[in-house]
């Protein structure tokens, strides 16, 4: 395997890890001349060395993860905005680098996209399971109440169609109506709540079943998170952390590892601070993250010219270095 990177990842890389935390290694290889020829470059191999755990199976202290992308793979990974790809492609000190991973660096301009905020969506899904925002449970119930009141003065047999206009809808900060067109071409209506869908021709009892759902989940997690319990501190952490990358990274086009608020990112991920503090950043890291990706000097789309030539030009000469030697 020819490694052109080797980084020690995660707590390590962001300064918040404890004498507690494992160790996590990531690493970019140039395949083997076979692999390319048969088109077994795009995935990722888990090294030797590594753990084999159990499905859920969490790491102990001293535990090593070491995981290894093919250049193919990592390059498409970074186009796509994915956060492991972005947090390699700045950490500050390699275990081992070479020519074309500095290539690769000096050329981050032409990878990185406004899409790499993408991973943000970790920041919200956080967000959303913890209710986060009270707005997003006043919207479910009020969307529960709704179709609760169609239910029991329309019956079972009623659609959701019959009550909205064919028009887009914005109800509130979290619920609308909106169009989507389908896979075979059809333009399908929806009603929208809290980033779940339920379809115009679904009936009004199917629609009370899943909000009633959304509801009772928000509500229990919120009930909790306020009495700080059923609270997973680790995710919350890197909630803020991705939140804080992604608004350095669509302002400056880089991200600064370790992290100058790494002792911040610390005490989330201990419990430290209330969980008030926390979910309010959530909610301001979000608001900032959609103002500045409005600004941002970033690329719309990565140059996928420059991806394959790079690719075609260094698995050519693998090949034929092997080959031929």
């Amino acid at each position: 395997m020819n490694c052109i990177v080797q980084i020690k990842f995660g707590s390590h890389l962001y300064g918040t890890n404890t004498p507690l935390s494992d160790t996590d290694y990531k690493s970019v290889y140039v395949p083997k001349a076979r692999d390319i020829l048969l088109q077994r470059t795009t995935g990722l191999v888990q090294a030797l060395g590594t753990k084999n755990k159990r499905e859920g199976e969490k790491n102990l202290p001293g535990d090593t993860d070491s995981e290894c992308y093919s250049l193919q793979r990592y390059l498409g990974l970074l186009s796509e905005g994915q956060t492991v790809a972005i947090d390699m492609l700045f950490a500050p000190e390699p275990m081992i680098t070479s020519d074309l991973w500095k290539r690769i660096q000096a050329n981050s301009e032409r990878l990185l996209t406004k899409r790499s905020a993408a991973f943000v969506g970790y920041c919200r899904t956080q967000a959303n399971k913890y209710g986060i925002k009270g707005s997003r449970v006043a919207s479910a119930k009020n969307a529960l109440e709704r179709f609760e009141h169609l239910l029991a003065q329309h019956g079972t047999v009623a659609k959701v169609g019959e009550f909205f206009c064919e028009n887009d809808e914005v109800i509130d900060e979290h619920t609308r109506t909106l169009r989507k067109e389908t896979p075979q071409g059809r333009e399908m209506r929806y009603f929208e709540c809290c980033n779940r869908m339920v379809g115009f021709n679904n009936t009004v009892k199917e629609a009370v079943a899943i909000f009633r759902r959304i509801h009772e989940n928000y509500g229990d997690r919120a009930k909790l998170a306020e009495k700080n319990e059923g609270i997973d501190w680790k995710a919350l952490s890197h909630a803020v952390r991705v939140g804080r990358e992604a608004i350095e990274l669509l302002t400056t086009g880089r991200v600064t590892f370790p992290l100058p608020y790494a002792s911040h990112i610390l005490q989330i991920k201990t419990g430290s601070l209330p969980y008030e503090l926390v979910a309010k950043e959530i909610e301001e890291l979000l608001e900032e993250v959609d103002r500045v990706s409005v600004t941002s000097s970033l690329r719309d789309v990565s140059d996928q010219q420059f991806i394959e030539d790079l690719i075609v030009e260094i698995y050519g000469a693998q090949v034929r270095s092997q080959l031929e030697g």
